[in-house]
């Protein structure tokens, strides 16, 4: 049976919308994080570890968000939420390029980190759980295509420009850009509650998301193991082009941005139909260790043929890592308020996500390496993969 018969017609426009969600949020803000890191350490005066901190404060600020995120498009729908990532976002690129202190910068990613839950994998897999059952994680996996399309050309995009006219008008433009975009989507995006879940009686709609579930230990179990992945996943990324640029010129460490994301498609649509035959947490567990390695070879990677394999492997489940998260929450404690679930441990998450880069960074500054930034990376995909090896059952009252 082909994808358009799974994926009905009314559906498709919250699909599309969705991947474009994500071909923004990922490679203006997601795979972004190292191109504005090596701009900000190559092109001004600031240290690694400064923005880093910056990076810290981008995931922290994103609690906020991700909390309120679930709620709002369980209860509202995506539209409104659309034009806050626009409005926030955009502004904050142009504040990048504006900046000339360095609490300027911090404000900017603060702001950045606000909205970004709303174009991000909270605002996107809440947005399509209503919609799909059986086919969540297909869907998932084609709505977050976006974001490797968006890692493959966004993050060359930028740097070539930068090369070109500068950071300040590279950074004004693309801020300019995306609030035009997202504002359009968000007035072309029609949402509509699928009927099988607003008439569900709004007791058992509430009922499975009550601040009971951070007494469960598989609420825990899956939340750590899914941050460490996540921490270890973005301490990569944050770090990327700083890494290879170390080894080989700009726009070749760029290029290896395309590598990451382009293998974060393969892998992300492969995962998807895996996980229509094997276990979610198995699947968790074997990107956690693939990853593990990936980054592993980096380390000691010394021609670009090499850094281009290690990008691969670490690169290729990049979207794994993104999308199965939301994937273990749903299959954990069902359908039903999945948004607000999934915020819960979006939280843990996220604070892993800024600890990640900036351990990272911290460990360069005292080293002036990024080797055992990078094997710290190793161990926590390591742990990561042990954590989530063991089978998680399926709720009797999930859809």
């Amino acid at each position: 049976m082909k994808i358009q018969t799974r994926i009905t017609q009314a559906n498709f426009s919250i699909l599309l919308a969705c991947f474009i969600m994500a071909t923004i949020a990922w490679g203006t803000v997601f795979y972004g994080h190292s191109v504005y890191l090596d701009a900000f350490t190559r092109l001004g005066s600031w240290k690694t570890q400064q923005i880093t901190t910056a990076i810290l404060i981008f995931w922290l600020s994103s609690l906020p968000g991700t909390l309120s995120i679930g709620y709002l498009i369980d209860s509202k729908g995506p539209c409104s939420i659309i034009i806050l990532g626009a409005l926030f976002i955009g502004l904050a690129l142009i504040g990048l390029g504006q900046a000339t202190e360095l609490w300027q910068i911090f404000l900017c990613y603060a702001l950045m980190g606000f909205a970004y839950p709303a174009i991000g994998a909270a605002g996107i897999s809440a947005t399509l759980a209503p919609h799909f059952s059986k086919n969540f994680g297909l869907a998932l996996g084609i709505a977050l295509t976006g974001a490797s399309l968006g890692g493959a050309l966004i993050p060359f995009c930028i740097i070539f420009f930068i090369g070109a006219v500068g950071f300040k008008a590279t950074t004004l433009v693309l801020g300019f850009s995306v609030l035009v975009v997202l504002f359009c989507l968000s007035i072309l995006f029609q949402y509509k509650t699928p009927k099988s879940v607003s008439k569900q009686p709004a007791k058992i709609k509430d009922q499975h998301f009550q601040f009971h579930i951070l007494r469960k230990p598989i609420f825990w179990r899956i939340a750590i193991a899914a941050a460490l992945g996540l921490g270890g996943q973005v301490g990569f990324l944050a770090h990327q082009i700083p890494i290879v640029a170390d080894k080989v010129d700009q726009l070749s460490a760029a290029f290896t941005v395309s590598v990451v994301a382009i293998s974060a498609a393969i892998g992300r649509i492969l995962i998807a139909f895996a996980s229509r035959h094997i276990s979610v947490n198995k699947l968790a567990a074997a990107s956690y260790f693939i990853q593990g390695a990936g980054i592993a070879y980096i380390i000691f990677a010394e021609t670009f043929s090499m850094i281009v394999v290690a990008c691969s492997i670490a690169g290729f489940v990049v979207g794994g890592i993104v999308m199965l998260p939301p994937m273990l929450i749903r299959n954990a404690f069902g359908s039903f308020s999945y948004g607000k679930n999934y915020a819960m441990a979006n939280v843990v998450l996220y604070i892993f996500a800024g600890i990640g880069p900036w351990l990272v960074g911290a460990a360069h500054g005292s080293t002036n390496s990024y080797t055992l930034g990078l094997s710290g990376l190793v161990f926590s995909q390591l742990i990561a993969a042990i954590m989530i090896s063991r089978p998680i059952a399926l709720p009797k009252t999930s859809l």
